[in-house]
């Protein structure tokens, strides 16, 4: 996960911290949908369960106003749409910007198809299509 922290940073013009966060956020929100099988995902990414811990202890409870917002659009939303206000939520409480979310999803779908597969990736959008979108072809 190291080198996509770092394409992140580069690429991004974020901090570190930042890109880490994001990624822990993005990664938890994928074993959320996952469940078991999210175990394959891991074993295929070093680094990704601690990123996700370091994300979790990060996190404000409750989530401020923010949260709270994006929680209500999400379930009043529902489906695809709502899961796509939940990443850029939490990619909005990591630091970045609507638009450096946006550039983050996309890297971050493109690092994680070369490292786990077309087939896994085709399960994460299964469970969260919202992702779908921001596959570059």
């Amino acid at each position: 996960m190291d080198d996509f922290i770092n394409a992140a940073v580069n690429q991004l013009g974020i901090g570190e911290s930042v890109a880490k966060d994001a990624t822990g956020k993005v990664l938890g929100m994928i074993k959320n949908g996952l469940g078991d099988q999210f175990s394959e995902v891991a074993s295929k990414l070093p680094g990704a369960e601690q990123l996700m811990e370091q994300s979790a202890s990060s996190d404000q409870p409750g989530g401020g106003l923010l949260g709270s917002v994006t929680k209500a659009a999400s379930s009043m939303l529902g489906g695809g749409a709502g899961q796509g206000m939940e990443v850029m939520g939490a990619l909005q409480k990591s630091g970045l910007s609507v638009e450096q979310g946006g550039s983050f999803i996309t890297m971050f779908i493109d690092f994680i198809k070369q490292k786990i597969g077309d087939e896994l990736v085709a399960k994460i959008f299964d469970k969260i299509p919202a992702l779908r979108p921001f596959v570059v072809k």
